[in-house]
């Protein structure tokens, strides 16, 4: 089963990019699965039909859902939210209230992710599309595998031997509900449903992650940040796709410099993620909704290009320590050696040679810390980074 998570800032254009993914990747034969986790969603409107929280057919192997937070806490981990409900009662707040409050941010990322993990067991589909929430929470969804493991190993045994001796106390004394040990099976399930997840979803053979952004100075970094981080996980970023430029047939004068600035962007955003494939979308005439717009703007995009396919593959970011050294390792083939101009400036490593410049924005780890050497190996930009 092949796997596409497509994020970026909000209100990039996402939803609309994913439904037009999966609709032409489903007249390719393809039964395709697109899914929507953000917890404001949208999806229902771009394929213009009412989804619900189970997959639901919408045109011939086109299947899409809307996940739903609550449904999958009831069906799967009824205990942690009674526990959850049943706290935040006991402090005072009306039932309904605290059943609105048991919802926490960031499970929709956590419970799409389990999701996922089923679907790909089953090999339900030939291709699943997560339309994802704004570029933080893809992050943080990326991020709980990792996280999971490292709690389930590390922190959890403790915490449930913790509570088994301090329940009698704190019972008599407090008058406060600890959790009991369905709560933790509940959790300890949780976590280890998640386990082998970060191997899919690193494989570049099985899962891509599409940054989408628009051509604004704030959405671009966005990106950027997004490209670093997702680098820096071991996932793979097969393309940037740029959506809503304004098309060469618009010679309104009010839109003169609106065009010169997308064009200067567009020379930004090829130097910030090149060698990626930038797929580039027009701002349409009309509001994308509808699987016949969708068709449209998904031939627009991809034109004779099978959308399922893996467009690039490579790990062009990596951060590692040495001692109190950080290197970060930059793939950036075909530029001469001889002339490299090397620089930070605010957040971001600015690159320059005769002929182009590249921009990265740098990781938190490497911020505020100094360049000390840098040297080529292979195609493989060596940067050393030591504290100032």
């Amino acid at each position: 089963m092949r796997i596409i998570i497509i994020t970026g800032k909000g209100g990039v254009g996402k939803t609309s990019i994913s439904a037009a993914t999966a609709l032409k990747a489903s007249k390719n034969g393809l039964k395709t699965l697109v899914m929507s986790t953000d917890q404001a969603h949208s999806l229902g409107d771009s394929l213009d039909c009412l989804l619900g929280p189970e997959p639901g057919l919408v045109a011939e192997n086109l299947y899409a859902q809307e996940v739903d937070v609550r449904k999958e806490l009831q069906k799967n981990w009824h205990n942690i939210q009674s526990f959850i409900c049943n706290s935040i009662q006991a402090s005072g707040i009306k039932s309904v209230m605290a059943e609105e409050l048991s919802v926490f941010p960031g499970l929709e990322e956590l419970f799409s992710i389990l999701i996922l993990k089923e679907l790909y067991q089953e090999n339900a589909y030939d291709l699943v599309i997560m339309d994802c929430a704004p570029t933080a929470s893809t992050i943080r969804q990326l991020s709980f595998p990792e996280v999971c493991n490292w709690y389930l190993n590390k922190i959890f045994p403790i915490q449930r031997t913790l509570v088994k001796v301090a329940r009698p106390f704190v019972d008599k004394i407090y008058e406060v509900d600890l959790p009991d040990e369905g709560v933790f099976d509940n959790v300890k399930n949780l976590m280890l449903t998640l386990t082998g997840m970060k191997d899919i979803l690193a494989n570049s053979e099985i899962t891509s992650i599409r940054i989408v952004t628009n051509l604004e100075k704030m959405v671009i970094k966005e990106a950027q940040r997004s490209y670093t981080y997702m680098n820096m996980y071991g996932y793979n970023i097969d393309g940037i796709f740029v959506n809503k430029i304004f098309p060469e047939i618009i010679e309104d004068r009010y839109f003169s410099r609106w065009k010169q600035l997308h064009k200067n962007y567009l020379d930004h955003i090829h130097s910030a993620f090149e060698p990626l494939p930038i797929f580039k979308a027009n701002l349409f005439e009309e509001e994308i909704v509808g699987l016949k717009l969708l068709d449209k703007f998904g031939n627009h995009i991809f034109g004779e290009k099978n959308p399922a396919d893996v467009f690039f593959k490579t790990k062009p970011i990596e951060v590692t320590s040495n001692n109190d050294s950080y290197i970060l390792n930059w793939c950036i083939p075909y530029i001469n050696k001889e002339e490299i101009d090397l620089h930070i400036k605010g957040d971001e490593l600015i690159l320059k040679t005769s002929r182009y410049t590249r921009n990265m924005i740098l990781p938190n780890v490497l911020m505020g810390k100094e360049i000390k050497q840098a040297k080529f190996e292979d195609d493989k930009l060596k940067i050393v980074f030591e504290s100032s």
